[in-house]
């Protein structure tokens, strides 16, 4: 299969459409990385999202609706009433945006797509192609990111030619990813809500909205626990280099790696390191990271190592995302790097 990219113009959305219409996929910009997209109500749409990618049917999808409304979502029966406040309260403050919220499944929202489970997924796009997209066809999108299952996801055009050309038709170019991580994934399904993923919108944001601190689940997870959300396995995000996480800021660097860092450093090789934001701002570097494991991944290297995150509001997105893109620690003895596996599950 031929895969095409096409500008994120009138023409390109236009056709967009008519292929998720008539059934098939595309993969477009959203304002956290790039979606995979196939008509939510179609289930041969759904199984080709899961076939495509290789995702396991148990890892359920993301419901992306047009307008910011969750009160139409429950009338039209994609969410299921009656909603809480705190759902509607999230919404109003951060929607369209990278917030996605846990609810119970309304009647419409297909079964296959949520993983068989009585909850689904949602979240309302700003990124302007997204929500054109969303109008052309005038229907709620089912879309996961738009990579191989547990690789690093797009944040840009080519990145997802890379992962998935010539298994789908066609992939609407609409520039590169402005927040560059998923969305923060809400469980509103307990009195107490809870961040099943760490992402753009903060557990401080939240709080300020409902006046309690979430709570913030942790890697780990019962095994007899449901995925109820996308993004919570162990292992996820991954280059195909093995990618190590340092106990200490980088300050000696072994030419059969590469490095990532947070801070400026002046001593660090160019041909083996990156500095993902130079100022220091977590917000860029967050932007920047899938980015920058691509460039480590393509670096031809023995491994990649990353320094610690330093503290700020993403830190925890970050620190989540490179956490469950790892095989492992780092530790500097004095006189080189040791690498101390973790096993994976």
């Amino acid at each position: 299969m031929e895969t095409r990219i096409l500008p994120a113009n009138k023409a390109g959305l236009d056709e967009a459409g008519q292929v998720l219409l008539a059934g098939g996929l595309v993969a477009f910009p959203t304002e956290t990385v790039y979606g995979l997209g196939g008509l939510a109500s179609r289930a041969e749409s759904i199984h080709a999202i899961f076939a495509v990618k290789g995702r396991p049917t148990t890892d359920p999808l993301i419901l992306h609706l047009l307008e910011p409304d969750l009160e139409k979502a429950v009338t039209e029966g994609w969410v299921a009433g009656p909603l809480p406040a705190s759902a509607i309260s999230l919404a109003e403050h951060f929607w369209p945006g990278p917030l996605t919220l846990i609810l119970p499944r309304g009647p419409k929202t297909r079964l296959d797509m949520t993983a068989g489970l009585e909850t689904v997924a949602v979240r309302c796009p700003a990124h302007p192609a997204a929500q054109k997209l969303l109008q052309k066809v005038g229907a709620p999108l089912a879309a996961p990111s738009a990579n191989r299952f547990g690789r690093i996801s797009p944040t840009d055009a080519e990145a997802v030619r890379q992962e998935l050309g010539g298994r789908i038709p066609l992939i609407v170019d609409g520039g590169h990813c402005s927040v560059g991580l998923e969305s923060t994934v809400v469980s509103l399904l307990n009195s107490t809500p809870e961040i099943l993923r760490p992402g753009a919108v903060t557990a401080a944001q939240i709080e300020r909205v409902l006046g309690s601190t979430p709570l913030l689940r942790t890697m780990s997870r019962p095994k007899d626990d449901a995925q109820i959300a996308p993004g919570q396995l162990d292992s996820h995000y991954s280059p195909q280099t093995p990618l190590y996480l340092c106990e200490t800021p980088v300050r000696d660097f072994d030419p059969e790696f590469f490095h990532i860092l947070f801070r400026k450093n002046s001593g660090a090789p160019p041909q083996t390191s990156l500095f993902l934001a130079e100022d220091g701002n977590l917000e860029s570097a967050a932007r920047e990271l899938y980015r920058g494991l691509r460039q480590a991944d393509q670096s031809g290297r023995k491994a990649i190592m990353v320094e610690p995150v330093p503290d700020g509001p993403w830190a925890d997105a970050l620190r989540d995302r490179l956490t469950r893109a790892s095989v492992g620690l780092a530790h500097w003895n004095g006189t080189s790097w040791k690498l101390v596996s973790r096993k994976r599950n």
